[in-house]
């Protein structure tokens, strides 16, 4: 593991702001930014408080008289759940800053969060400090103590400043390990990395009203790689490690902060984490919570991730010849259709096409209709010889609908010989595109 790399991992932090009367904000280049939606935040929910248009990238939210202090969120793009920063109102003072996506959120106006920017900035500088006197080949133990010292004071400084602010909460947990003597550059990796969590009061419901324990979590998972594992048995286990902050908490609260962590590991392409992270966390908790539909979701996307073998059905009525059996092909194209459907009907026949310029044995296509009954579909699939044809009655009430998560005709698979998924094309173009690769 490289020292620079997890040096910093304990000073990663979210853009915050504070705000009441009114937030002005500059967003720049301004030709990159339309809207901007205010949200108040809690530890289990976001409470809709406004939207405007960005005007020449400028932008002024007015708040109610009545508003409460607490964590605010400001939405700059879509997806809302990437483009997003928090804002911690204090409900004594105009807010203004500057945003940009280089630089993130520069205050003009707002001491709480000009108070916080400075003391990361100063922490900062010290762990470059500290970073610099470690790497030397022949480190000397009383500058790196110095260095130490000069953390320990800053940490209090600032507490003592932020004593009954908002902001305290966010210095306090953000204070890196403080060795109290000093240690090898190995031995202070390892203290650093066990110590990670050690500031962090995860009940605390300032924080969980940010995105503070969200991107703290991140950085942990993905920034700690454990010697002797492989990445996603590492990532597995910091998952765990994570959870365990959470363990005792309100249920309500583990179900919204595991929601919004697995939400940001699919995000980053961590699939494998975060169906471990599911399965083992946060469908539990779903069903003892009685959210079916969290259950539903989270069991199709790991059902049905690349790489999970396609759940399994009857292709043939008659001889009861399953999916899993076939074996014909290196890889399958699996189609979700409908004769009813007027996009199946001009894209069907377009992959039948490309069907039969395609050798048989690389690719065999399996088109499933989706049919109140066989009538129609009779009369189409005379036009698909190339095709396995299979069809599945009562339509979108066939169990197969939630098996892979269905919503709409047609819908498209690339499986392998084994019949695991390859690829989940969005659309004809994307298949083609993938075909031709």
């Amino acid at each position: 593991m490289k020292f620079k790399n997890i040096l910093f991992l304990s000073l990663l932090f979210p853009a915050f702001l504070f705000s009441q009367h009114t937030i002005k904000l500059t967003f720049s280049p301004a030709e990159d930014f339309t809207w901007a939606v205010l949200y108040k935040n809690s530890p289990t929910t976001t409470k809709y408080i406004a939207q405007s248009k960005i005007v020449d990238g400028n932008l002024i939210f007015k708040l109610d008289e009545n508003a409460s202090n607490g964590i605010y969120k400001l939405v700059y793009a879509v997806p809302q759940n990437d483009y997003n920063f928090d804002i911690i109102y204090n409900g004594e003072e105009d807010i203004e800053l500057t945003f940009n996506l280089k630089d993130g959120a520069v205050f003009q106006k707002s001491s709480e969060n000009i108070m916080l920017n400075t003391y990361l900035t100063k922490m900062a500088l010290l762990g470059q400090e500290l970073e610099t006197k470690y790497l030397k080949d022949n480190a000397d133990d009383t500058s790196v103590t110095a260095v130490f010292t000069k953390q320990k004071e800053l940490q209090n400084t600032y507490e003592k400043k932020s004593e009954g602010k908002l902001v305290q909460h966010f210095i306090k947990a953000n204070q890196p390990y403080i060795s109290n003597e000093y240690e090898t550059p190995s031995n202070y990796i390892k203290s650093l990395i066990t110590n990670y969590f050690q500031s962090i009061d995860f009940g605390d419901e300032v924080l969980q009203s940010s995105n503070f324990l969200i991107e703290k979590s991140m950085a942990y998972i993905t920034g700690v790689v454990t010697e002797g594992l492989t990445q996603e048995k590492s990532f597995n286990n910091n998952v765990d490690k994570v959870a365990a902050q959470i363990g005792t908490l309100d249920p309500n609260f583990q179900k919204y902060f595991l929601g919004k962590l697995w939400q940001k590991l699919v995000n980053y392409r961590l699939i494998d984490t975060a169906n471990h992270l599911a399965e083992k966390y946060l469908i539990p908790i779903g069903n003892q919570l009685g959210d079916k539909a969290l259950v539903l979701k989270l069991t199709q996307f790991k059902n049905l991730s690349i790489g999970s073998p396609a759940p399994d059905f009857t292709l043939d009525e008659s001889s009861n010849k399953k999916l899993s059996e076939l074996d014909v092909a290196e890889n399958y194209i699996l189609v979700f259709w409908s004769s009813g459907c007027s996009h199946c009907l001009k894209e069907i026949p377009l992959l039948h096409e490309i069907s039969q310029e395609l050798n048989s044995t690389k690719y065999k296509v399996i088109a499933v209709g989706l049919e109140e009954d066989t009538f129609q579909w009779s009369n189409e699939i005379i036009k698909f010889p190339n095709f396995i044809n299979a069809i599945k009655l009562k339509k979108w009430d066939n169990t197969i609908v939630n098996d892979y998560a269905l919503t709409s005709t047609p819908t498209y698979f690339v499986l392998d010989k084994d019949k695991k998924f390859l690829a989940k094309p969005e659309s004809f173009e994307e298949l083609k595109e993938y075909l031709k690769k």
